[in-house]
């Protein structure tokens, strides 16, 4: 530039004309300069926060909702990429002043969180404290998602009684790539100083961590190792971060050449033509890409065995085009940060620090269902809660009360909010008192019983308060309808959802006034009838009963051939399902083991996804034969949430002993 200057002064003391300015062509800023706001990331944001959301409430609905979960992973690795790219070429990186910033903006919501699930658990989900006290101090030293793995703790099946500091495997996994990251990027800035080339060693790491996923991925074994561990999980960042690194410029002063979206070809569909430039087409593809995660969503299963072998990779992908296509200027980018996008992204962080506590409590395990103006308004709450902790804990002085509003004033140091050192002390005590050695399991039940009185009813407590159910109200007669003759008695029959047609009680002995049956029955269970089985015994003399924890559909049928093969029971009764979803082909093998003897199928309670589908079959495979039956468990606990701890699986007193006198419905005549 200066010679050209030069060269036209010159031209001009010879009296010459003036020499022609070159033209230059016109530049387009770009959003993902320096400085510059990327709106698209507040959609996406948005996206994911939404899609976590469905997931926790209702993963029935948004099975596929933990995709939001790679979408922050892609951003993460972006953004912190991005930022170190910029501090490495202008000197000015820190490695200790670059955690010590990450840990200032992490730590205090972090800890807030914990102090806030603390209190919220203790006021109304007493049984939830014990899960969060063994969690309270992985989730602040940021290896929750490690303790996760050793311990052997699933983050898909955790049902009934999950922990609610769960969702900080999150914040643990970010903060370790927070700490090994920066080193790591240095030595490939520092030994590699073509992009193409920094570009090839980032996707070299990406193939390593998606093999690596795919190797330790075995059919019918949890996937909590691939989905907890940050080298499974690291495939995600670096997409985000090679993206990072083929946006950046070294000399990047927020300009670049963007005249090949003006590039246009027509497309002529007979005597139409549809003119299409590039900038449209890139438009297009990214609003493709948004269908598609929106869309899979709400249909991609996280136990399918593809999302292990390159499928969560596929959806980073999807991210990293939609947030490149985001940063050009064009449709896509200006409607992924409208105004209400914007809002949620910007909140994304602190409701997904809030939610899963709130969500725990509002919805117990032992509630059957809840309406759609129940779930609306359960939203609504983690909105209002979401926004208090952002401007309290995790907002900046300074910042606006709305993402588009001007800053109120300028903040150089980026200090936090009184909030959050509040936020971060109570955490901190809390931590230290979880730690004393307190009889937590006993306080824990007081509490517990405080709030449900039927929690700490005895034995003979709970039969009165079955009686007093169980007795008819009294209804109102005139005297001419009581001088009428009463009709003639209903002969007694069992009571059961479907009873085999081949039941014939008169093969055994029932002992109304004592509330016995000396019916010689087979009974295989998993930790619900371990829990029932000592008051079963008492009141079926006979019964021979086998229950056990975690036991899976396959394995009761294993031990049903077993005890066949040395016993003849007069009814089998097999109450499994609840730990996993049985085939047909197992169900079917139930019934050919039984050989033409009375079966009955218990319907199973949890909360988890194959329940109602594992009942349907069971009610179904009876309609079709004949020495088959079904009593109904889930429907009785789903009317009396009272008769069930708060895991929504197991029966306390008062409902152990309305499954024996079900149980003894379904087998004496009433």
């Amino acid at each position: 530039m200066q010679r050209i200057i030069a060269s036209g002064n010159a031209s001009q003391l010879r009296g010459g004309k003036p020499a022609p300015t070159p033209s230059i062509r016109p530049t387009a800023r770009r959003e993902s300069a320096p400085g510059a706001h990327i709106r698209v990331i507040d959609g996406l944001r948005a996206l994911a926060i939404g899609g976590v959301l469905l997931y926790h409430a209702r993963p029935s609905l948004a099975v596929g909702g933990f995709l939001g979960v790679t979408v922050f992973l892609v951003l993460s690795g972006f953004l912190i990429t991005r930022g170190l790219l910029g501090l490495m070429e202008a000197s000015r990186c820190s490695y200790p002043r670059f955690i010590v910033r990450r840990a200032r903006r992490i730590w205090p919501p972090v800890l807030t969180t914990i102090a806030f699930a603390s209190v919220v658990v203790y006021m109304w989900a007493p049984s939830l404290l014990l899960k969060l006290r063994a969690d309270a101090v992985p989730s602040a030293l940021f290896y929750s998602n490690w303790s996760y793995i050793f311990r052997h703790v699933s983050y898909f099946d955790a049902a009934g009684l999950p922990s609610p500091l769960t969702h900080l495997w999150y914040t643990s996994l970010i903060m370790q790539f927070y700490l090994l990251w920066p080193l790591l990027l240095a030595l490939i800035v520092c030994f590699m100083r073509r992009t193409w080339a920094r570009a090839c060693t980032i996707a070299a790491l990406i193939a390593a961590s998606t093999i690596e996923m795919a190797m330790l991925y075995a059919p019918g074994h949890d996937t909590s190792r691939m989905y907890y561990g940050l080298d499974t999980r690291a495939a995600e960042l670096f997409v985000g971060a090679l993206l990072a690194v083929l946006m950046h410029r070294r000399s990047d002063d927020g300009k670049a050449d963007l005249t090949w979206r003006e590039r246009r070809r027509d497309l002529r569909f007979g005597a139409h033509v549809l003119p299409l430039t590039a900038g449209r087409a890139v438009d297009v593809a990214a609003c493709l890409c948004l269908i598609a995660l929106v869309v899979s969503m709400f249909v991609v299963d996280a136990s399918s065995a593809w999302m292990y072998h390159g499928g969560f990779l596929l959806y980073a992908l999807l991210t990293a085009a939609m947030l490149w296509a985001g940063t050009l200027p064009g449709v896509f980018g200006r409607a992924m940060g409208v105004k209400a996008l914007a809002y949620l992204g910007s909140r994304s962080f602190s409701l997904y620090l809030v939610h899963y506590p709130l969500l725990l409590v509002m919805n117990p395990a032992t509630r059957a269902a809840t309406p759609w103006w129940f779930v609306v308004g359960q939203f609504l709450v983690i909105l209002v809660v979401g926004e208090v902790f952002y401007q309290c804990v995790e907002a900046l002085r300074g910042a606006p009360w709305l993402p588009w509003t001007r800053r109120r004033y300028d903040n150089p140091e980026r200090t936090q909010r009184p909030g959050a050192f509040i936020g971060a002390v109570t955490g901190v005590v809390i931590i230290v008192i979880m730690l004393l050695p307190l009889p937590w399991r006993q306080l824990t039940h007081e509490r517990a019983v405080a709030l449900r009185p039927e929690l700490g009813m005895t034995a003979e407590q709970a039969r009165k308060e079955l009686d007093a159910q169980r007795k008819p109200q009294p209804s109102p007669s005139t005297p001419k309808e009581m001088a009428k003759e009463a009709p003639e008695p209903p002969k007694p029959k069992v009571e059961a959802l479907k009873a085999p047609d081949n039941l014939d009680p008169s093969r055994w002995r029932c002992d109304a006034a004592a509330g016995t049956c000396d019916a010689r029955i087979l009974m295989v269970g998993d930790s619900v009838t371990e829990g029932v089985a000592p008051v079963l015994m008492q009141h079926f003399p006979n019964l021979h009963v086998d229950g056990a924890v975690s036991r899976q559909f396959g394995t009761g049928v294993d031990l049903l051939r077993q005890y066949l093969g040395a016993e003849d029971p007069q009814l089998i009764v097999f109450a499994l399902g609840t730990n996993g979803p049985p085939t047909q082909q197992s169900v079917d093998e139930v019934i050919r083991l039984a050989n033409g003897r009375p079966l009955y199928f218990l319907t199973t309670r949890a909360p988890v996804g194959w329940i109602d589908q594992t009942n349907q079959m069971f009610v179904d495979t009876a309609k079709a034969h004949p020495n088959v039956g079904v009593i109904d468990w889930a429907a009785l606990s789903g009317a009396h949430p009272e008769y069930l701890y708060d895991d929504g699986t197991h029966p306390n007193e008062l409902g152990t002993q309305a499954y024996e006198q079900m149980l003894m419905r379904a087998v004496c005549p009433q």
